[in-house]
């Protein structure tokens, strides 16, 4: 690959592959394009189509993880923005504003007649988690039996 002339870099913009990637926010102002979502899609699409096919080894491992790392950056940026919203409005749904006064209420029995809700809420907020951190996991975990 030739530095000079950026020839086999992938355009900025560009989903990674296989990317389920929702809709992309443009840039916040001041910013311009390209937005901090399309420099992490190039980097991660250099990463995973170009580094690693070329490595192996240690170095192969490395550039995974980087390429995963992005990829989560990718999504909590995209993805963050609505999930804070809906988390909020989960959270004020069942009298607290916290994590933390959630696992309080839990903790002291406040909760203990809307367990039903709160399992819904902790499954919710997990499944957030996991659409940023392993997207399609939920998916395989779907028909698994409740505990």
């Amino acid at each position: 690959m030739n530095d000079d002339d950026g020839a086999g870099l992938p355009q900025v913009g560009t989903p990674p592959p296989s990317s389920s990637t929702p809709s992309v926010r443009p840039p916040s102002p001041p910013h311009d394009i390209p937005s901090a979502v399309g420099l992490l899609e190039a980097a991660h699409a250099f990463l995973t189509t170009e580094v690693l096919p070329a490595t192996e080894g240690r170095v192969q491992f490395h550039v995974r993880v980087a390429a995963n790392v992005i990829g989560m950056v990718m999504r909590e940026l995209t993805l963050g923005p609505d999930q804070a919203a809906v988390h909020a409005a989960r959270l004020a749904s069942l009298g607290v504003e916290t994590e933390a006064e959630l696992a309080a209420a839990i903790r002291s029995g406040a909760l203990d007649d809307r367990m039903d809700e709160v399992r819904a809420a902790v499954r919710a907020t997990v499944a957030d988690k996991l659409a940023v951190a392993h997207p399609g996991y939920t998916a395989a975990t779907d028909d698994a039996p409740d505990a």
